[in-house]
């Protein structure tokens, strides 16, 4: 049964006052003669009005005057209609049906122009309409009913597009109408629904692309693409229009064209560059979308999966995580990745990424805004910091607008950024804004743009309040007096710290029975510290933090003065710079890789800079499995897991055996291991190497242990041969003066650990002056 039929079995339904009445009153046409006299009549015409009436409590007109007057106004109705429509005088109705008692439709010829013009006709039409068959009926009817008669009223537009068939279209302006009729809708409603139909069908929109921006390097890494409706009109904003879209049913379509309008924009994107799509979480029941619509357009502009993150909005909540998690891994395996949208602004979003275990997340801009004067939102951040690291998920910082906001980003580790200061949409795709990507590399050249691990000073800094080495000690009393909340002031010879005066130290001086009068009038520099404690801004906090607490104790909690190349910025106080050390050594333990128990990110961070600024001699050994994914896919998460704590077992046994106690193995992340060692590292190497080529296949079964090769689908989703897992050593030689910071060893290992991929079986590959590849058979 289509449409159609269960429409017109609903409006027989509502006919059926009295089954006398509907007897005498069956539609004059079947639905069937209906549509082909419109499909007649749509050849000529690009679109028609329909409008729907009926009588106002015509069943409450029945039950006071009866079946046979009923019956006289339902003919007198009919007649009315048909004598009226053409002498309307406002346009040329062209078909009127009366699908049963007193429902009947009217089909009346549209003018051509814009969607504004047409609507005002056919509201027009439709009073015009109602109005002459009140007049002819009521007249008719005079001095027979008590009240006059009303008629219930609305309108729609039947227009043909590829997507329905002409009896959907009916059915669904019928729909429309007789809601506006009922008062279900009215008719601004209707209006703006038709508004949005006519700009989606013009394709009247515009994709903007905002840059995304790895905050570790200052790189582009990609868009996000974000849809504008036509300037100056009611769907201006995507705020109203994507929620309008959902109310009217039309979100499927919309996200459709935006999409292909964003994807024909980054036609041959770069290949390692990423388009963020919003997707609603809905569109999964889109037929076209599970039918490869957008892989199909993706191919057209010569786009990959791999481009391509789908970013998750809350714009309707996920009802079925479980459905929906698995038509996204079907994605997934295809080579797309997921974003969630809008962490931290509610706890859907927060279900959404314990549910989807996303590859991205996005952080809601109202916890980013003024974050760097926000205490509490640098704690909610560093948890989704943390949590990140723990799921593999990267964190993308949106809203950023300051240079406050993106310097602490950039120093809690945050991975990506978005914003007004790193760049605004546009409808090209441009570089991020020099003032950020400047910020970036300079943060990156002086050691300050890693993670909150290896925060320096200069993120404490607070304003300070300054006197020039001139002035009289009476101008500092005078300025305490006037500043409740002031503790210090730092002496200054032009923009050079000299000194500094504590609150309470300078009033100690002055309380003796002569100190006024004694110094008042006399140099600041008579009762200033001459010595204070000045600390470049670039300096770590852990440094810091041992000159501050190995201070006499008269001089423990004087405040610190911070300086950038000798010009003062700031002073911290050793309550806050205490408070921050105790907050990173709470992360190193939260950190702790769960899997194996051993140390996390911060740690490796905190342990090579140490090692760097002693300038040691010591060695970095990353530890990366060989077609682990293969086996993971194949035996499932336990069984991967299994794989990396016996890794994990190996390697600390033989550091342990062979090392000395200032190593460290620590977790990074997945199947990724380290080994920071001062000691000798070769036979280390080949150690690990013996024991774990001897003891993986025990996690194998028998079957592919004889074979010696799993099967497994790689990414483009064909079937391959993966041998039985090794293990790629990739050691950086580290001596005084190579590295200025760890991320520059983490770019040299990647190279070394991609020159080990390339061997068959375990190895380990030397990085160092002298370059040795070396496979232990």
């Amino acid at each position: 049964m289509g449409p159609m039929d269960i429409l017109e079995d609903w409006l027989k339904g509502r006919g059926q006052l009295d089954s006398k009445l509907v007897n005498y009153y069956s539609p004059a046409a079947s639905m069937t003669e209906v549509l082909k006299q419109l499909e007649q009549i749509l050849d000529d015409h690009e679109s028609l009005g329909l409008v729907y009436l009926d009588i106002v409590n015509f069943t409450g007109i029945e039950q006071a005057y009866g079946f046979s007057l009923c019956k006289r106004i339902l003919t007198e109705l009919t007649k009315t209609i048909l004598e009226v429509k053409p002498h309307l005088g406002v346009g040329r109705g062209m078909l009127t049906h009366n699908y049963s008692g007193d429902d009947f439709a009217v089909y009346c010829s549209l003018p051509q122009g814009e969607i504004g013009l047409v609507l005002d006709f056919l509201e027009e039409y439709a009073e015009e309409l109602r109005r002459q068959i009140l007049k002819q009926v009521n007249e008719s009817l005079r001095g027979i009913l008590r009240d006059p008669l009303d008629l219930h009223i609305g309108w729609a537009i039947v227009k043909p597009n590829s997507q329905l068939s002409l009896e959907s279209l009916v059915y669904n302006a019928i729909k429309e109408a007789l809601a506006m009729a009922k008062g279900h809708s009215d008719a601004k409603w209707t209006r703006r629904v038709w508004e949005l139909k006519d700009t989606m069908a013009k394709g009247n929109f515009e994709v903007h692309y905002q840059p995304l921006v790895n905050l570790e390097s200052g790189s582009l890494i990609g868009y996000e693409a974000l849809a504008r409706g036509p300037a100056n009109s009611y769907f201006a904003s995507p705020g109203i229009l994507f929620p309008f879209a959902e109310k009217a049913g039309l979100l499927y379509q919309l996200e459709r064209i935006i999409r292909e309008k964003a994807l024909k924009g980054c036609h041959n994107l770069d290949q390692d560059r990423l388009l963020f799509l919003n997707i609603s979480p809905s569109v999964v029941k889109d037929p076209l979308f599970a039918k490869g619509y957008t892989r199909g357009l993706m191919a057209l502009y010569g786009l990959s999966p791999y481009n391509v993150v789908f970013e998750i909005t809350e714009r309707t909540a996920i009802q079925d995580f479980t459905g929906f998690r698995k038509i996204l891994q079907h994605y997934r395996d295809q080579g797309f990745r997921v974003a969630v949208d809008d962490a931290g602004a509610g706890y859907s979003s927060l279900q959404a990424i314990a549910e989807l275990q996303p590859d991205f997340i996005k952080i809601d801009m109202s916890l980013i805004r003024d974050i760097d004067a926000s205490p509490v939102k640098q704690a909610l951040l560093e948890t989704f910091v943390t949590f990140g690291e723990k799921i593999g998920a990267k964190i993308v910082a949106e809203g950023i607008e300051t240079e406050k906001e993106l310097r602490l980003l950039a120093q809690m580790g945050v991975h990506i950024g978005q914003g007004y200061y790193l760049g605004r949409p546009s409808l090209e795709k441009r570089e991020p804004s020099p003032e950020g990507t400047q910020l970036l590399s300079t943060m990156k050249s002086r050691g300050r743009g890693e993670t909150i691990h290896s925060l320096t000073v200069g993120h404490l800094v607070e304003e300070c309040s300054s006197l020039p080495k001139e002035a009289l000690t009476k101008e500092a009393m005078k300025y305490f007096q006037r500043h409740s909340d002031c503790n210090s002031i730092v002496i200054l010879d032009g923009m050079r710290p000299v000194g500094l005066v504590m609150r309470e130290k300078m009033y100690y001086h002055l309380g003796n029975q002569y100190g006024v009068a004694l110094y008042s009038e006399r140099p600041i520099s008579l009762v200033m510290d001459q010595d204070p404690l000045i600390v470049d801004a670039s300096m770590r906090l852990e440094k810091v933090s041992q000159m501050a607490t190995s201070r006499p104790f008269q001089r423990l909690y004087d405040h610190i003065i911070v300086t950038d190349e000798n010009r003062c910025l700031g002073v911290v106080t050793v309550r806050s710079l205490l408070d921050q050390m105790t907050k990173i050594q709470m992360e190193y333990a939260l950190t702790a890789n769960p899997l194996t128990g051993l140390p996390g990110n911060p740690r490796i961070e905190q342990d090579i800079l140490r090692r760097l600024e002693r300038q040691q001699l010591f060695n970095v050994i990353y530890v990366d499995l060989d077609n682990f994914k293969a086996f993971n896919d194949r035996y499932g998460f336990e069984w991967g897991d299994k794989a990396i704590t016996l890794l994990a077992r190996i390697i600390t046994k033989n550091v342990q055996e062979m090392s000395c106690s200032d190593d460290l193995v620590a977790h990074i992340g997945g199947d990724d291991l380290i080994i920071i060692t001062a000691g000798p590292f070769t036979r280390l190497c080949e150690k690990v190497i013996r024991d774990f080529d001897e003891r993986i296949g025990d996690l194998y079964t028998q079957e592919d242990r004889r074979r010696g090769y799993i099967e497994a689908k790689d990414r483009g989703g064909h079937h391959c041969e993966y041998p039985i897992m090794t293990v790629s050593l990739a050691v950086v030689e580290c001596w005084p003066g190579r590295f200025q910071h760890p991320f520059e060893i983490g770019e040299a290992a990647a190279e070394v650990k991609k020159r080990a991929k390339n061997y068959a079986g375990s190895v380990y590959v030397i990085d160092g002056e002298r370059v040795r590849d070396l496979t232990v058979s």
